[in-house]
Order: C-alpha cells, then structure tokens, then sequence
C-alpha cells in the first residue's frame, strides 16, 4: 500500500484495521514503528538509485544540484571548513517531500509484495460485502501496512508474519541508512477472546536484535495527533481536545480584542481541534451538547457577556437577533461531507472502506423505511 494522501486517509484505515468488532475470534497483531531524523537520514545514493528504479526523469539534474550544495558557517573566514552532506533531503525545498514519498514507499511496496509472497496480512476484508463469508476472497482489498511521511503501521494476523514484516524493515534502514527507534517502536495484540488474551503473552518480536515492547490495549498512545488505543478507543483524544477547548474558552475570559477578534482566536485555538477530529471520531449526543456548552461559554466571552446570559442569543441566526456562532453540530456536518469527498478520490483502502460503510447504511436505511 503506498503512503496515504493525508491524516485521515491513514487513521480511517489504522481504526478499520484495529477494530475488535471485525476480527471475530482471531488474534491480530501490529506494530507502530518511529524512525529516527528520517528526512536528514535517508542516502542519497540510495534516493537517486530509487528514483532511477521508478524511472523518474531528471534523475542527473537532481543528482548535480544536491551534489553542489555546501554549508559555511559564520563567521565564515579563512578558520571555516565547508561543509558537504550525502544524506538528506534539503530543507525549505518544495521538492524535498515528493523526494521522501517516493523514497518512502520503496519500503511500503516492500512490506506489500513480502505480505502477497507469503501470504501476510491483517486478515480482514476492507470493502468487503459484510454478508460474505470468506475472508481472503478477492472481492475485498488486503494490505500489511499503512504509511503518512514517516509513521509506519504494518500488521499480520500470525506471529511468524508479524516477525517477517520488521526484517523487511530492518533490511530497508541497513540498505539506506535510516535508523528505527527501537524503545518508540510499539507491538499491539489485538483478541476478542478473553481469554486467550489474558493467558497467552504476545510474541516476542525483534528488530535489530532488540526486542518490541508490547503495549497493553487499554493504554493510549499517540498517532497521528491522535490519542487511542489498540483497539480503537479514542476517548483519549476526546479528553485532549476538550481541555484544549476549555484553555481556548478560557484564554478569551477577560480579553481586551474586539469581540470579532477573540472569536477568531477561539475559532482558531478551540474549534479549530474540534474540526481537526470532527470527521475521524464517533461523537455521542451527549458529547457533542458537552462541546456545545463549552463553545457557547467561549462565544458570550467574546462578546463580554455574563455567564447567565440566555444561551439562544449566541445560537439564533442574526435574523432572529441572535449572533449566529458556529456550533459543533455545524463543524461536523462539513468534515463529514469533506471526508466522504477525500475518502473517494483515490482508488485505495479509504475509498474501498468508505464505500461499502455507505452501502451498507443504504441498506439498513432501505430496510427501515420498506420493512
């Protein structure tokens, strides 16, 4: 699978992946690996022997410019070396992250031609028919990992699978001198059967001789700028952007800008994060009420107006003399229809898994209104 497009093309496949309702009674295994200063690390030599393997033109252009670019450092007199590198990809440079993409998914088509040779894969069905009942029929869409710049997720459902996958990666970052932070480097096991999970320990899995910690799957980390666990629970991430809601409703409490101001500072601090997760999160009723009283407490501080003030006139449409704020239902409402629209212009995993969720919420909207 190449590198995806952007933030929510790779966390709608990682919690598709992840999810306890659609691995029945097989454990599945998946690693978080994190790379070391990878844009200042890759070889050059390697990058330009990629570049010529894809049969990318201008290659030699390239090649020269890099080549000719040298560092002096102040005060630059006759005491001053210059300074040449042959890792790395320049800084500032609008070709440097096309440069690192297509070095990038060198590995990523490694992982997936390894997982097609030796059969490893998540083991679910992305755009699958939900009613089928063959797993690894050709009707669905497999892959062993997920990549955005340099966050790479690879997966299996077997152990001895799960081992195959870091020796790729190992074997890439020997050839092209990247180097993986082992100790950020993360394993999770993912079982629906209880029982197995709390008997049987997750594998021992190694890179560069060093063995993968094994993160527990009620434990949150980071992806992302997300915050969830193996198993797809994100109310850690809820949890962050609230408080980043609250210090955003709060930095505006006894400001001095003009009202229009500070509701573009707390339109850019707190609804800005809201939006940022809007699409990507299940939000209840009552989490989304929970934002809205935090967003309408924000919006009479900006307006200088006490706490009691009847919520209706920050709600109302200036129409009805209100003053017509933007409230979390709205926000949501636009990244929905947005994700939908990003999710189907690539022919990938997103767009295969969007597509049969909206089927399959066409079906059941059928269903409740004929049946």
């Amino acid at each position: 699978m190449e590198a995806s497009k952007d933030v929510a093309s790779a966390l709608t496949c990682k919690r598709c992946t992840s999810s306890n309702r659609k691995l029945g009674d097989r454990a599945r295994e998946f690693v978080e690996s994190d790379f070391k200063n990878t844009f200042n690390a890759i070889s050059r030599a390697a990058l330009w022997q990629v570049m010529r393997m894809f049969k990318i033109p201008d290659v030699y252009l390239l090649e020269q410019t890099y080549e000719g670019t040298t560092v002096r450092l102040a005060p630059n007199n006759e005491e001053s070396a210059t300074i040449t590198f042959n890792t790395g990809v320049a800084k500032g440079s609008i070709t440097s992250p096309q440069l690192f993409n297509v070095f990038i998914n060198t590995l990523l088509r490694m992982l997936t031609v390894t997982g097609q040779n030796e059969d490893i894969s998540h083991g679910l069905q992305i755009g699958k028919d939900p009613k089928g009942d063959n797993q690894r029929d050709e009707s669905g869409y497999q892959f062993n990992n997920i990549g955005f710049i340099d966050d790479i997720s690879i997966f299996a459902d077997t152990p001895e699978g799960m081992q195959k996958l870091p020796n790729v990666v190992q074997e890439f970052t020997a050839w092209c001198g990247m180097q993986i932070k082992v100790k950020k480097t993360y394993l999770f096991v993912t079982d629906n059967v209880k029982r197995r999970r709390e008997q049987e320990p997750a594998p021992l899995l190694t890179i560069n001789v060093e063995t993968l910690q094994a993160i527990n799957l009620d434990d949150a980390c980071r992806y992302l700028g997300y915050w969830g666990t193996g198993n797809g629970d994100m109310r850690a991430t809820k949890e962050v952007f609230r408080q980043k809601i609250i210090a955003a409703r709060d930095l505006i409490k006894c400001h001095t800008l003009t009202p229009e101001l500070a509701l573009e500072l707390f339109t850019s601090k707190g609804m800005g994060v809201f939006r940022f997760s809007a699409a990507l999160i299940e939000w209840s009723e009552s989490e989304l009420n929970d934002v809205k009283r935090l967003c309408v407490q924000a919006y009479k501080n900006a307006w200088h107006l006490p706490r009691a003030t009847a919520s209706a006139l920050c709600i109302f449409p200036k129409t009805h003399a209100g003053k017509k704020s933007t409230l979390p239902t709205a926000v949501l409402t636009q990244e929905l229809l947005l994700h939908a629209e990003r999710c189907m212009q690539h022919e990938d995993a997103s767009k295969k898994n969007h597509a049969c969720r909206l089927k399959a919420h066409l079906r059941r909207l059928v269903m409740r209104l004929f049946c």
